[in-house]
């Protein structure tokens, strides 16, 4: 079968060369779009201003609170509700803990460390559909 969704990232030296552009299954490319909507602040993309999540407003802001969570994961769904139509009944989930990194032998950081997880159903196939990611803070990178 088939897959006719682009994969990312987009290769368009390879398209004007003539070249077949790699593809995706369905929950790939739902997954590459949420993953875009988490590193996208408001207002990053020309097409859509609306697309992307708060996450880049709220990065060095204090996080100490559950009022900080639950505005995180808020603007997450309401960005889904409104830019992935091809997922239903979506729940979202985040946690927030520190996480040691080692930047050399010796040498360690404490960096804070938020975990989202996306489920719903594929409005397709009704199939179950999962996406966890996690994200570091202050600022803003993966892992």
């Amino acid at each position: 079968m088939s897959q006719p969704y682009y994969a990312l990232p987009l290769r368009f030296d390879e398209v004007l060369q003539h070249k077949p552009h790699p593809t995706c299954s369905l929950p790939q490319s739902i997954a590459q779009n949420l993953y875009l909507m988490l590193t996208t602040h408001f207002a990053e993309s020309r097409f859509d201003e609306s697309f992307g999540c708060s996450l880049w407003d709220e990065d060095f802001s204090n996080q100490a609170n559950s009022r900080w969570k639950e505005e995180v994961r808020q603007s997450i769904e309401a960005s889904i509700a409104e830019h992935e139509k091809r997922l239903t009944q979506v729940r979202v989930r985040v946690d927030l803990n520190d996480q040691e990194m080692l930047l050399g032998r010796v040498s360690k950081r404490v960096k804070r460390r938020l975990t989202v997880w996306i489920d719903g159903q594929l409005v397709r196939t009704n199939e179950q559909f999962s996406f966890q990611r996690s994200l570091f803070l202050a600022p803003l990178s993966t892992e």
